[in-house]
């Protein structure tokens, strides 16, 4: 086996046995670390993968959540349709979201992005302007759901069904990185204008990324609805992007890995301050010091790094030792007189 495949399969069954030594709380922290994990996700595929800055993936995760809290609690839908029309409802608004950002790049797309998180902050979720949709003043309450006769409404189980989840949109991910999308998408990440040279449709391209990111952030939130047990705006802000977005930069958003371990780092770093001299209003300042420091000393991310040097380590280990021995001089046969 190969030490990627060995290091993937040992994670997982880490990831699976640890936890059965956790409180219900720990559990429950995990759960959301794994679901904070899928919206760093949706930055790989659309930052890593594409290029593309978003500020806004709190913003899509909102739809996935009050689509399933105003289904399930408000009209008692199956979680399952609802959570599909969430996530088709996302990527539609993804797609939206990428129109205008077609001839944006860097601060006036991040400034569209926040433009677009803000209006759902101000706007779409206030109380009064769409109740149908937020709740109004009181949060939408949805019950988890079961699975295959499973009841899901146990700590434990609950977590087995968010890393089920998140390695399967992970394996989604891998794929489409190492197959055909993934080499257009960085085609289109290096130089647009060499992307359209070569005959591809950027646009449907870089539609079809936001699409596939805010999907993922929809799936994220729909999955926080019933994580939690209340919708509500407070979880779904602003400052929740920026953060999540920092977080991603910092483990190198261009890593699949990242994921992981930048969701645990957003929901177990806070926590952890709390047990501390500190309280958990430092991570935010802990967060920008860390940004600071990657972007200097690993731009590219501190996973990245990792993975790269690890990388570089078993190809020196594998490559053939140099030979010592000195090269036979062959004489040149004696003229004959």
């Amino acid at each position: 086996m190969k030490p990627r495949a060995t290091a993937a399969a040992a994670s997982i069954a880490v990831a699976i046995l640890l936890p059965l030594a956790f409180s219900d709380f720990l559990r429950s922290l995990s759960a959301m670390a794994v679901i904070a994990g899928l919206i760093v996700l949706s930055l790989v595929v659309l930052t890593g993968f594409t290029g593309q800055i978003s500020f806004a993936q709190y913003s899509f995760a909102a739809i996935g959540a009050f689509t399933v809290g105003a289904l399930v609690a408000g009209h008692h839908w199956n979680f399952w349709l609802a959570t599909l029309v969430g996530v088709a409802f996302a990527a539609g608004v993804g797609v939206l979201v990428g129109i205008p950002a077609l001839r944006l790049s860097g601060l006036f797309l991040a400034i569209l992005t926040v433009a677009v998180a803000l209006v759902f902050d101000r706007f779409l979720l206030a109380p009064g302007t769409w109740n149908a949709f937020s709740g109004g003043v009181s949060p939408w309450r949805p019950p988890r759901p079961s699975l295959l006769g499973i009841d899901l409404g146990g700590s434990y189980p609950f977590y087995l069904f968010a890393l089920g989840t998140f390695l399967a949109v992970t394996l989604v991910v891998w794929n489409l990185r190492r197959g055909k999308t993934g080499r257009v998408l960085r085609a289109i990440r290096e130089s647009e204008v060499a992307a359209r040279t070569i005959g591809l449709d950027v646009t449907a391209w870089k539609l079809g990324a936001f699409g596939v990111s805010a999907a993922i952030s929809g799936l994220a939130g729909a999955m926080t609805a019933v994580a939690i047990g209340s919708v509500s705006p407070a979880s779904y802000d602003f400052l929740h992007s920026i953060q999540i977005a920092a977080a991603a930069t910092v483990m190198g958003v261009g890593s699949i890995a990242s994921a992981a371990v930048a969701g645990i780092f957003v929901v177990f770093g806070p926590e952890l301050l709390r047990h501390t001299a500190l309280s958990s209003r430092y991570f935010s300042l802990i967060l920008g010091v860390a940004l600071i420091a990657q972007l200097v000393m690993a731009p590219e991310g501190i996973v990245t790094k990792t993975q790269n040097d690890l990388r570089r380590r078993l190809q020196r280990k594998r490559a053939p030792a140099p030979s010592h021995e000195r090269p036979s001089v062959r004489r040149a046969p004696a003229e004959v007189a």
